[in-house]
C-alpha cells in the first residue's frame, strides 16, 4: 500500500496533467522551493506559488509542449519521495520532440510538497535519497 506521501505526489502529477500548473498549487506548500538543475534551460530555484508559476511561464516560452509521465513513485530511504519520470518536450521553434528520463526528489510536511528538485540523471537522484547503486 502506498504511503500518504506517494499518494499525494501521484495525485499531483495527475492534477498537472489535467489542469496544468494551477492544478498542482493545492498540493504545494505556499513557501515551496522548486529547483531545476543548473544545466537546464530553465535553471534555478523558484520560491513559493508565484515562483512555480514563473517556472511554468518560462517553460511555456521554451517549449510548445511539456509532459511528465511518472513511471515509478516510491518512498525513499531518507524519508523523501522519489518519482522517476519520462519527460516529453516539443521545441517551440523546431517542433522537435524529445523524450528523456529524469527524476524528481520531493520533500513533504503536513501533506504538502515543501521542496521539489529535478535530477536529469536518475541514478544521481536515487543515490541522493539513499538507494544503493
Amino acid at each position: 500500500m502506498p504511503s500518504e506521501g506517494v499518494e499525494i505526489v501521484r495525485r499531483g502529477y495527475e492534477a498537472y496533467e489535467a489542469r496544468g500548473i494551477e492544478g498542482i498549487l493545492e498540493f504545494l506548500d505556499p513557501e515551496i522551493e522548486w529547483r531545476n538543475p543548473t544545466d537546464s534551460p530553465i535553471a534555478g530555484v523558484f520560491q513559493g506559488h508565484e515562483g512555480v508559476r514563473e517556472w511554468q511561464r518560462q517553460a511555456d516560452e521554451a517549449w510548445d509542449e511539456i509532459k511528465f509521465t511518472p513511471e515509478e513513485i516510491v518512498d525513499a530511504p531518507d524519508g523523501r519521495v522519489l518519482a522517476i519520470c519520462t519527460g516529453r518536450i516539443r521545441g517551440r521553434s523546431s517542433g522537435a520532440v524529445v523524450e528523456v528520463p529524469f527524476a524528481h526528489v520531493i520533500e513533504m510536511r503536513g501533506g504538502k510538497l515543501t521542496a521539489f528538485r529535478m535530477y536529469p540523471d536518475v541514478s544521481e537522484a536515487r543515490a541522493a535519497v539513499g538507494f544503493s547503486a
